[in-house]
């Protein structure tokens, strides 16, 4: 890899985080607290969550992981009401767009061109694995349990 190929995937890598942070700050209304970023090349287990594609200047998706419990709470303190567990995949992808859309926003404001998938759950137990590297970011809601945000990168 040549070195301006390589800043090039270094300064899109640290706007994909700033941006998953942000999107985190301006989406979800709960108090949080985020893990240092880890950077992997592991597959994935998921045992339920959103994954949502990204094309463009960048190439790969978001995931985001999480007990259904937590998914529920976060709904809850959107729109003021319990998600019932009939809506809970659909609020779950419906989240996962608001992410991806943040994110999409920000990368757009720094010269990122992207478009993104329509969301897919994972229910289950699957093994996500075909990512060149993937950044993770755990983030910890107070009283409401943990999320995993992931770029999968290719």
């Amino acid at each position: 890899m040549s070195s301006s190929t390589e800043t090039n995937a270094n300064e899109i890598i640290k706007e994909l985080y700033n941006g998953s942070v942000q999107a985190i700050k301006n989406v979800v209304p709960v108090e949080h607290e985020f893990e240092a970023p880890k950077m992997s090349t592991q597959p994935l287990n998921v045992e339920f969550g959103v994954l949502i594609g990204y094309s463009g200047t960048f190439k790969g998706d978001l995931l985001i992981q999480a007990e259904h419990s937590v998914f529920s709470a976060i709904g809850e303190a959107l729109y003021g009401m319990e998600i019932s567990v009939e809506m809970l995949d659909s609020f779950s992808g419906e989240l996962g767009n608001m992410l991806a859309g943040s994110l999409s926003t920000h990368l757009a404001n720094t010269g990122i061109d992207t478009d993104i998938t329509h969301p897919t759950i994972i229910s289950g137990n699957a093994k996500l694995t075909g990512f060149k590297r993937v950044l993770e970011v755990a983030i910890h809601y107070q009283d409401v349990g943990n999320m995993k945000m992931s770029l999968l990168l290719n």
